[in-house]
């Protein structure tokens, strides 16, 4: 699926009375967890964060697990 803003995912989910969840993401294996299990559970959707810790675990750099995350999101079943 492609990649959609927070915005138009919750505003989605609201109209159909639903919700999304969002996950902080430290490894590509926890993205793949998470997307897997909102495909399973016929979800809207899921949110993957990053936090500022798992920034640090990756030694201050966000952009490898940030790229990696969008890909494993754009090869997902949900938004």
């Amino acid at each position: 699926m492609p990649l959609v803003p927070t915005r138009e995912l919750v505003s989605k989910a609201a109209a159909a009375g639903r919700a999304v969840a969002a996950f902080n993401v430290i490894t590509l294996e926890h993205a793949e967890a998470i997307t897997a299990g909102a495909a399973a559970a016929g979800a809207p959707g899921v949110i993957l964060q990053i936090s500022e810790n798992a920034v640090r675990f990756h030694g201050g750099r966000v952009e490898p697990i940030a790229r990696a995350a969008a890909e494993v999101g754009k090869a997902c079943d949900v938004d």
